[in-house]
């Protein structure tokens, strides 16, 4: 959409209609971009949320009307503060439009729209700078069957005045006069049905919404922080697991080694060689009981052979219980030695 068109839909093309008298093109440019960028209204506040479908016109009976210094930025909250000091209600809707650095606002309690939730005011499409308004200063006029209604527009303020059809009508031509014969621009149903139809924007309606966006967002928050706990506490249990496993393994391992270990002494405790030993010692403590002492001690082929010398005096019974028996006497004491050495002592004499 062309530049020319957006101004001319949101009601700057009065401004544009005088500055190309007065500007070059390049100026009128500059112009235009600083109107723009200057104007906001409550139609531009509606379009950024969804306010809902705009029904049939509607006069409320308590409408209240002014003007506010601007501040870029904080028009909403100036708008609010003074509608609910004028309304003495902070439950408010408001219609608005700022320019340069005033604001002209509408205002109604939001309980009087209770039964007309989707009503608009014809007043609010006239506010100053928008599409369909006129130049002010104007003096604006409605006679309905119940009530009439005044809104004197000027550059530095805005009144509402209501009450009978000839008191209306005499305050507008008055007033009309006091401001410099100002124009009288009545509100028939012609007018109206040709009016951009401007919703109502209502403060705690957003505020609403903004309650249930924080509920959402934290709603959100807490299901994302239960997901990442989670996946925490999975994580942490297959820890767990893997070190239980890993545990289990050692545990096992170290139970096969000891099994291990245990056999190998108890293979070493039965071991034939620990078996020879046992006999050697046996034979040499009683040849040591016998005051006695070992010549030979063989293990040869599974079979051992052995000859020891102990004296005259060792009985008969004692070497028998050696496994020994008498081979020859000779002056250092008596010759013994068990069947092996016999055996191989007769061989050796062949």
């Amino acid at each position: 959409m062309k530049l020319d068109e957006l101004l001319k839909k949101f009601g700057l093309d009065q401004f544009l209609g005088k500055a190309k008298d007065d500007l070059g093109e390049e100026q009128l440019i500059k112009k235009r971009d600083s109107s723009w960028s200057e104007s906001s209204n409550a139609l531009i506040k509606a379009m950024m949320g969804s306010i809902g479908f705009t029904g049939d016109p509607y006069f409320p009976p308590d409408l209240i009307g002014g003007t506010c210094p601007r501040i870029p930025g904080e028009e909403e909250e100036i708008v609010w503060n003074a509608a609910a000091e004028a309304c003495d209600t902070e439950r408010v809707h408001v219609v608005w439009q700022a320019f340069e650095n005033r604001i002209w606002y509408l205002a109604v309690k939001s309980a009087e729209l209770s039964s007309h939730p989707n009503a608009w005011c014809p007043l609010g499409a006239l506010l100053p700078t928008m599409k369909d308004a006129s130049d002010f200063p104007v003096c604006y006029t409605y006679f309905g069957e119940e009530i009439a209604v005044l809104m004197i527009v000027t550059a530095d303020g805005l009144q509402i005045f209501r009450g009978t059809t000839p008191v209306v009508r005499a305050k507008a031509e008055r007033t009309a006069r006091e401001i410099g014969q100002a124009p009288i621009v009545d509100i028939t149903q012609e007018k109206v049905d040709s009016l951009t139809p401007i919703p109502w924007y209502s403060a705690s309606l957003f505020e609403d919404r903004a309650r249930r966006v924080l509920a959402t967002v934290s709603v959100l928050a807490s299901l994302i922080i239960t997901g990442i706990s989670f996946f925490v506490w999975l994580l942490a249990n297959m820890s767990l697991i893997a070190i239980h496993h890993d545990i289990s393994a050692a545990l096992d391992a170290t139970e096969k080694k000891s099994l291990q270990l245990v056999r190998m002494a108890e293979g070493t405790r039965t071991s034939p060689l620990r078996a020879e030993i046992e006999k050697f010692l046996s034979i040499n403590d009683s040849l040591i009981a016998l005051n006695g002492y070992l010549n030979v001690y063989e293990i040869k082929e599974g079979q051992v052979r052995w000859k020891a010398v102990v004296p005259p005096s060792a009985t008969a019974d004692r070497i028998t219980a050696m496994g020994g028996k008498d081979i020859d006497a000779s002056d250092n004491g008596v010759s013994i030695g068990n069947d092996a050495e016999i055996k191989y002592e007769l061989e050796k004499k062949r």
